[in-house]
């Protein structure tokens, strides 16, 4: 009877390392959805879309034809005051009009809501409220009585707005979608430069935590060796 016990135990855990490695990123227990997608020119896709390489514990090889012949590597690390999740984006052999595509939403606690598909879930985004300030952000869900709050940042020069989330086809149709809609969601056009590293966090309101942008990279390379 114990053997049977560890052995579901092990399998438990394996399928939350495995549900933790598919893309889009899910912050636990309904703590919002991140879906990051690329743009050259006039034409986008999610990254989830693209063919995808595991190549460590947490990170990943993008390859696709809007790439050329490069590649983007996407490293993640957890926060581990925070419950958060940080993200690193670099690349190689870019095109040179490429822009990041993003966003963030579905901050919701019912786990039925979710669906199983690679978009983030439009009925897990209702009733999320939003807040933003340059290239940082704040999403509050939940009951009035115990209202949570979920802070986010991204590169400076992020164009935020709010979006639709029924409208996710591509990147570029969810950023210009609109914020007229019961589905609302976050998202931003980032023009990178690739030579840069960039960084995307996001984590939960805490007294513990007050980033900001430049401590990013010190704050990956803390928490990215526990």
């Amino acid at each position: 009877m114990k053997r049977i016990s560890t052995i579901i135990l092990l399998l438990a855990f394996a399928w939350a390392g495995l549900k933790a490695q598919m893309l889009p990123f899910r912050l636990p227990n309904g703590a919002g959805t991140f879906r990051l997608g690329i743009v050259v020119g006039d034409e986008s896709r999610w990254l989830d879309e693209c063919e995808l390489e595991k190549t460590g514990d947490r990170t990943y090889m993008i390859k696709d034809t809007l790439l050329g012949k490069g590649k983007i590597r996407l490293a993640t690390c957890l926060l581990t005051d925070t419950k958060g999740l940080l993200v690193e984006v670099s690349g190689s052999r870019l095109p040179e009009n490429l822009s990041l595509c993003w966003a963030f939403g579905a901050c919701n606690e019912d786990e039925t809501l979710f669906g199983q598909g690679a978009a983030i879930s439009p009925q897990a985004c209702k009733d999320n409220v939003f807040s933003d300030e340059l290239n940082a952000f704040t999403v509050y869900y939940g009951a009035s009585m115990a209202l949570r709050g979920i802070q986010g940042i991204a590169p400076i020069g992020s164009e935020l707005r709010l979006s639709d989330a029924h409208q996710q086809a591509s990147p570029l149709q969810l950023y210009h979608s609109g914020k007229k809609t019961d589905a609302p969601v976050i998202s931003s056009l980032y023009s990178w430069d690739a030579k840069e590293k960039c960084y995307f966090c996001f984590y939960k309101q805490n007294a513990k935590a007050d980033y900001n942008y430049f401590m990013l990279p010190e704050l990956f390379e803390r928490e990215s060796k526990k």
